[in-house]
């Protein structure tokens, strides 16, 4: 498991806010982290982290478990009173990553869902967070749009994946570029991936060129062409440095035919 207790796990939040830049939302909305928005945030990301924990560390999945998980995940919804509908609408896409992960154990394996919709959906928590944000703050798009994030989101999640592949050897995590490696070797994934990075760097520039003077957008492409030179970068260095036959020892590769 990639957290192995409560205090790890709130660092562990605060990095992913940082890294995913929620906490600049924070400060465009005069809100400190210690403030009770903020810390409501923290106390639903640290539900639906173990969630994600849970379908990481077992492979034969006990429903009222996992039902546990969703009514603790709801429970921490409870502070932004929000209707039962709206609350079924926020979580759907997080059912539907947990979906794909539990696909795993009937052969059905992330590769198989494309790349931007599978990173896309990847990134539902933190999409969440920042709509509850946006939502109560809704000045934040005088800065910038919600949706101007698509692009930035995409980049953060494969660097995730790819900085995680040594560590989700030793789990059941859905890692797409871990599994793509398994199934379809170092060469082809790299290849796939410098392609997809490549292809959303372009289309972010593109997107972006026509809102450079929109709040500050300017500031919003710099973060997300940032996060794809690094992550070119780290997927060059990822796959020329990684030890191959470490592979056979993956907890995926033994549940794969």
């Amino acid at each position: 498991m990639k957290y192995s207790n409560e205090k790890e796990m709130n660092i562990k939040i605060r990095e992913l806010f940082a890294y995913r830049r929620i906490t600049n939302l924070f400060e465009k909305c005069g809100l400190k982290q210690s403030d009770s928005f903020p810390t409501h945030l923290v106390a639903l990301q640290f539900q639906i982290y173990l969630l994600d924990a849970y379908l990481e560390s077992t492979w034969a999945l006990d429903k009222s478990k996992l039902a546990g998980y969703w009514e603790n995940i709801k429970t921490a919804l409870a502070p932004f009173e929000l209707s039962e509908k709206a609350i079924k609408s926020l979580l759907r896409e997080i059912r539907v990553y947990e979906h794909i992960e539990a696909n795993c154990r009937i052969g059905k394996w992330p590769t198989e869902v494309p790349f931007k919709k599978f990173y896309t959906t990847k990134s539902c928590d933190v999409r969440l967070v920042r709509h509850l944000l946006y939502s109560s703050y809704p000045e934040l798009n005088n800065y910038w749009e919600e949706d101007a994030w698509k692009y930035y989101d995409l980049i953060t999640e494969i660097n995730d994946d790819v900085g995680d592949v040594i560590e989700d050897l030793n789990t059941y995590n859905g890692n797409r570029f871990l599994i793509s490696i398994l199934r379809h070797g170092h060469l082809a994934t790299k290849a796939s991936y410098d392609r997809f990075l490549s292809k959303t760097a372009f289309n972010a520039e593109a997107y972006f060129r026509t809102r450079f003077l929109i709040g500050e957008n300017v500031q919003l492409f710099e973060w997300t062409a940032e996060r794809a030179i690094e992550t070119k970068e780290l997927l060059d260095q990822t796959i020329h440095t990684l030890d191959h036959t470490l592979s056979s020892s993956s907890l995926l590769l033994q549940k794969m035919e």
